[in-house]
């Protein structure tokens, strides 16, 4: 069992780098001489999440599992909304004054509310699918 989990563990994490170095590559090749810092941007920003690691590990085993994945995809899911309509030119409906990376809280709320509201649903839709599946 702990060779299943640690090969999981290790696939995950391979995976992780590969995609923080295909994103460092992509920075670079944006200009000219932005290699370096993209470089300098990964290397400080690997740093700094596994000091957090170090620091928070004790504080999160405490989590449950389920409300971490929770939190997790909420973040993604607003991370990800917003970079895909970037990607597609979307402009965001901010004022002049405002960030457009403003949205991302915005979005990340909007996902929050959403699951918060339908997370009951489906406990009930599950409860009764249950019950038709034993009678």
């Amino acid at each position: 069992m702990y060779r299943l989990a640690f090969g999981a563990r290790f696939n995950i994490t391979m995976l992780e780098g590969t995609e923080v170095v295909f994103i460092v590559i992509a920075f670079g090749a944006g200009g000219t001489g932005l290699l370096l810092q993209a470089s300098v941007g990964a290397a400080a920003a690997a740093v700094v999440i596994a000091a957090l690691g170090v620091a928070l590990h004790r504080p999160l085993v405490r989590v449950p599992e389920n409300t971490l994945k929770f939190v997790v995809g909420v973040l993604l899911s607003g991370f990800g909304t917003f970079w895909v309509g970037e990607g597609a030119g979307l402009a965001w409906p901010m004022p002049a004054s405002v960030s457009p990376d403003l949205a991302i809280p915005c979005l990340m709320a909007a996902y929050l509310a959403l699951a918060v509201c339908l997370v009951p649903i489906c406990r009930l839709q599950a409860r009764v699918v249950a019950k038709e599946s034993e009678g």
